[in-house]
């Protein structure tokens, strides 16, 4: 759901994980995205539970206990007391996800993974050519006009607790994900795979 508000941080990935019952009854209401969509656009800086309710006019006891329930579910966290200006006294809710469509692993086979030692080998296997893949992919998009609007914003939004940018970490991871989906599901070379080990036929 998208608010008619002018969006200052850019959304290159449209679905969102759902992993338990508790997550899918908090994500059921719309005004929990509303809130969810002012505390992502307020970037690495956060907004107040007062702020929300001014300017989306939900009602105050609507907007503390979503957000209560945001932070238990871990989908925000509180701005760090030490990073706020001195005197400040309110809560400043921030976006945690660092990709809003950052997709849900089965833990089991995540831990299988883990402990086999695959997930490491896999990685360090590819981490070479996707990191080159991925600078490449900036400098198109750096150097093309009609790509050049599609750029996360530079040096604003870092998150306070992984100093990252979140924009930036959802458009790679964006841009990864689109052309992985393309290898496994229109390559010549990925169906000859699962051909070759019995998942496919000719």
């Amino acid at each position: 759901m998208q608010s008619s508000k002018a969006r200052n941080i850019r959304t290159y990935l449209t679905h969102f994980p759902v992993k338990s019952y508790f997550e899918a009854d908090i994500l059921s209401k719309e005004t929990t995205w509303r809130i969810m969509d002012y505390i992502r656009q307020a970037g690495s800086q956060g907004i107040t539970a007062e702020d929300i309710i001014k300017k989306e006019k939900i009602p105050a006891s609507v907007v503390y206990a979503t957000l209560k329930e945001l932070y238990r579910l871990e989908f925000v966290f509180l701005y760090p007391r030490e990073k706020k200006a001195r005197g400040e006294r309110m809560k400043r809710f921030v976006c945690e996800r660092s990709t809003w469509g950052k997709y849900g692993i089965d833990e089991e086979f995540d831990a299988a993974l883990r402990v086999s030692g695959l997930l490491d080998s896999i990685t360090e296997e590819m981490r070479v050519p996707v990191m080159k893949a991925l600078k490449v992919a900036y400098e198109q998009f750096s150097t093309k006009k009609e790509l050049q609007k599609f750029l996360p914003t530079k040096q604003t939004n870092i998150c306070p607790n992984c100093q990252r940018s979140h924009e930036a970490m959802e458009f790679f991871y964006a841009t990864l994900l689109r052309s992985i989906d393309l290898m496994i599901t229109e390559s010549d070379e990925f169906k000859k795979f699962l051909v070759d080990i019995k998942y496919a036929s000719d």
